[in-house]
């Protein structure tokens, strides 16, 4: 270990402190995502509901109909219907305050789409194609976030 004294402890600190600046984008970036996950667990919902999984769908060929998911974290619960490339949904939080909701589908490797819900809740997001996708709904004072599941 390195003993020293006062003005040596001092200029490597200006040194540390200097380099701030040096830092780069991409590393600040990782670095505020790193510090999102911190409350990954208090937001992440349960899914409570997929029709894909009720025990008559394995007998169905390709799931004719629509396919339902909900979600709920809290008092918040996020229903969902995907029919085509159609996803209709709804957010009901059970406290009834607060501002519309915003719903953000995200997908890997394309742009994320944001929507506004309605006063009731509703909301309607069109041209979602095959694959994984997660629903983040954000209002003031809660964030809910679903697991990624395959539509």
């Amino acid at each position: 270990m390195t003993q020293w004294n006062d003005d040596e402890l001092l200029a490597e600190l200006a040194a540390a402190v200097a380099e701030e600046t040096a830092v780069s984008d991409r590393r600040r970036a990782a670095a505020q995502a790193a510090f999102t996950w911190r409350t990954v667990d208090a937001e992440l919902a349960e899914l409570l509901h997929d029709s894909a999984l009720d025990a008559g769908a394995a007998v169905r060929s390709g799931g004719d109909g629509p396919r339902t998911l909900s979600f709920r974290r809290a008092a918040v619960t996020l229903e969902v219907e995907i029919d085509g490339d159609v996803v209709l949904g709804e957010v009901i939080d059970e406290s009834g305050v607060g501002d519309p909701a915003t719903v953000t589908l995200q997908r890997p490797g394309v742009d994320d789409v944001v929507v506004e819900a309605d006063a009731s809740g509703f909301f309607r997001i069109e041209g979602v194609g095959a694959g994984s996708v997660r629903f983040v709904v954000a209002r003031s004072g809660w964030i809910l976030t679903t697991p990624w599941a395959t539509i």
